[in-house]
């Protein structure tokens, strides 16, 4: 967030805009990182285990996600995982069309694919490389 976005999201938080959305776009991870949070089973409270949950993909993934986001107005988005770069094609899609609705997209990531070159140019991306578990573990898969 730039300064000048101070005074329009204070505009928006004070109309009932909610300024943060934290989504989890895919239950699915290929690490097994010991001390991991997202499969405990108290960690999404009374929606229950992140491994019993629908998870969305394709179009769907994408139609929920920009109608999420079109609902609730967010100034800042964090994607999420599990693993959010098991859906690297729907971000793809996604991550262009969220710069375009001037929404701030942190994507956290175990980097466990590489990085489309182009997601670069994407304006107000952020993408954030997450190193879970437990020393000396995280230093042999990162």
């Amino acid at each position: 967030m730039k300064l000048r976005d101070i005074g329009p999201a204070w505009g928006r938080i004070l109309r009932g805009h909610r300024p943060l959305l934290s989504l989890e776009i895919t239950r699915e991870c290929p690490l097994r990182c010991p001390g991991c949070y997202a499969y405990e089973p108290g960690h999404l409270g009374s929606s229950g285990p992140l491994r019993q949950l629908k998870d969305y993909k394709g179009e769907a993934l994408v139609a929920g996600v920009l109608a999420l986001v079109r609902r609730l107005r967010p100034i800042h988005l964090s994607i999420v995982g599990g693993e959010p770069l098991v859906r690297h094609h729907e971000l793809g899609i996604l991550l262009p069309k969220l710069s375009e609705m001037n929404i701030e997209v942190q994507l956290v990531t175990s980097a466990v694919r590489p990085i489309p070159a182009e997601w670069r140019s994407i304006r107000g991306l952020h993408v954030v490389v997450s190193v879970d578990g437990l020393q000396p573990e995280h230093n042999e898969r990162r």
